[in-house]
């Protein structure tokens, strides 16, 4: 696979599985799916959640 080459969510789990991550502290949800549907199709692994324990408290 080139580095190009657009890939799934579970393609990019797999990839970062175990690796250490960057969290994205600000943005809409919808900046952040479109930054999401960009990276994949450049072929860039990435991730969109919510961090353990967030929203509590």
């Amino acid at each position: 696979m080139s580095e190009s080459s657009p890939l799934s969510i579970g393609e990019a789990e797999e990839m970062l599985d175990g690796l250490p991550l960057v969290a994205v502290l600000s943005g809409s949800i919808e900046e952040m799916k479109r930054m999401r549907a960009q990276c994949l199709a450049a072929g860039i692994p990435v991730l969109m959640g919510c961090p353990p324990g967030a929203g509590k408290g």
